[in-house]
């Protein structure tokens, strides 16, 4: 007896989404936001615990402290998620360092542990680190592509729209994030127009989808020192056939382990077995992490 909605992810996600309020699409963006920032420091804080299980306890609940947060309105969401950072703080943890693996591909595929056969773990078994590419990434995408495209169509209002949600998403973002970057190795996230810009010459931005942010967020981890990157991608996926032909380049350019890895849904021995030699690359790449 729940109603679902499947909102367009174009220039009218954000009128389909206010069916249910203005509000609630506000709620919902810092509801990504919050769990971007609670996931990256799971996976800052899980690979270095003395204690196994603390990081995925502390995760679940500070996951579950802004679930609750949120569902009354959002108000205390910021001090919800200092409390969390001080709390992963609290976690005793061995010294040393992990090679890093910056990870990017589709969406779903390189954020669902299911979808990826708990792609993270895997690499933190074998001795890494991993950068995960965030869900709200592609929500600023959208607002990137909807300004432009509103000009071409005559959507006056739609703009003025978009650029006061926009501004307002931003707001939310900075707010969250500097509670917590300088507890990240990785830093702040650029903005998509850096992304962007880093991807543009392997692929124009005009050619829509994630391929151009696989692209460019590679670009940005290989810049700032990672010792490996996965790009992650459903089987067949044609934005992520285009992106793996290009992450070739990325590996020449930028002298980085690059491993290309399409899952279908079942669990694969060769994806392991693949992911064992890539890591083994990894441990002999130099990092070359840079203060952001």
């Amino acid at each position: 007896g729940v109603p679902i909605y499947a909102p367009n992810q174009d220039h009218r996600l954000y009128q389909e989404l206010h069916l249910l309020g203005s509000r609630f699409s506000r709620l919902g963006w810092k509801a990504i936001v919050a769990t971007d920032l609670l996931v990256k420091l799971l996976h800052e804080t899980r690979p270095y615990e003395l204690a196994p299980g603390e990081a995925d306890r502390t995760y679940r609940e500070s996951l579950e402290a802004a679930r609750d947060e949120l569902a009354r309105g959002g108000e205390r969401l910021p001090a919800v998620v200092k409390e969390s950072v001080e709390a992963f703080c609290r976690i005793k943890r061995r010294s040393g360092r992990r090679p890093i693996v910056g990870i990017v591909g589709e969406i779903y595929i390189r954020s669902n542990r299911f979808g990826n056969s708990d792609l993270i773990r895997a690499i933190e078994a074998l001795g890494g680190q991993a950068w995960l590419a965030p869900i709200g990434e592609w929500i600023l995408y959208v607002n990137y592509i909807g300004k432009a495209v509103s000009p071409k169509k005559g959507w006056l209002s739609n703009i003025v729209r978009l650029v006061l949600t926009d501004f307002l998403q931003k707001k939310d973002e900075h707010e969250l994030e500097e509670l917590v970057k300088d507890y990240l190795s990785y830093g702040s996230e650029p903005k998509i127009e850096a992304v962007l810009h880093k991807a543009s010459p392997y692929i124009h931005e005009s050619f829509r989808g994630e391929a151009v942010l696989s692209v460019g967020k590679a670009v940005d981890f290989a810049e700032r020192g990672v010792s490996g990157i996965v790009n992650a991608m459903p089987f067949t996926c044609m934005p992520g056939t285009i992106s793996s032909s290009i992450m070739k380049l990325l590996q020449h350019r930028y002298d980085v382990p690059i491993i290309n890895v399409a899952y279908d849904g079942q669990a694969m021995t060769n994806i392991a077995t693949r992911l064992e030699a890539f890591m083994y690359q990894v441990k002999a790449h130099p990092p070359k992490l840079r203060d952001q």
